[in-house]
């Protein structure tokens, strides 16, 4: 059995192109549905069965894994394009209650079209997200590096004054050095008179 899935947002999107759901492809199909449940965060099923033709109870009670899954998280299993052989057997079975039918193609494509917008919208949310969180680390680190300059221009003026007073100490030493020198007093050499004249 050829099976296909697409997730478009948390939709899974699962087509069986083959057109016998027996026994056999029942088994491949519960395998493929399992591991995708497993694997992605899955809110609403749509299984296309378009394709299908020939559907036994076995294939029906396949179709009813999915709406379990779907109605023990409180969302949605769809039917797509079923065939009159189906309906006729959910009728007899009384439940096409359980499922959401779109049996219309226009419906069903409008319905596909509308998935597409919404994930591109959650992921331009997404993204937008990301750059808003981006631009607000950007400016946090700015104002840390503004805050760390201003720390230092305020700490400069600090460092200079604790070694102004050693340089105008020096300095001041250095210009009354002179100053403070007492000048010579000349000796004369001549020898002195005592009083003989």
């Amino acid at each position: 059995m050829e099976i296909k899935h697409q997730m478009i947002g948390s939709t899974l999107l699962f087509k069986c192109h083959d057109p016998v759901f027996n026994e056999v492809s029942v088994i491949q199909y519960k395998r493929n549905l399992a591991a995708l449940l497993e694997k992605n965060m899955i809110r609403d099923i749509v299984l296309d069965v378009e394709n299908i033709r020939i559907v036994d109870n076995f294939g029906l009670g396949a179709l009813l894994f999915a709406r379990r899954y779907t109605r023990a998280n409180g969302n949605t299993c769809f039917l797509a394009m079923p065939r009159p052989k189906l309906i006729s057997l959910l009728k007899a079975a009384k439940l096409t209650e359980s499922f959401t039918i779109i049996d219309r193609r226009e419906e069903y494509q409008a319905y596909l079209k509308m998935l597409v917008e919404k994930q591109d919208q959650e992921k331009a949310e997404r993204e937008a997200e990301r750059a808003r969180k981006a631009e607000e680390a950007r400016k946090a680190e700015e104002a840390r590096k503004t805050e760390e300059t201003q720390m230092s221009a305020d700490n400069a003026p600090l460092a200079e004054k604790a070694e102004t007073p050693n340089n105008s100490t020096a300095g001041e030493h250095a210009e009354t050095a002179p100053a403070v020198r007492k000048p010579r007093r000349r000796v004369s050499r001549k020898p002195r008179n005592n009083g003989e004249d």
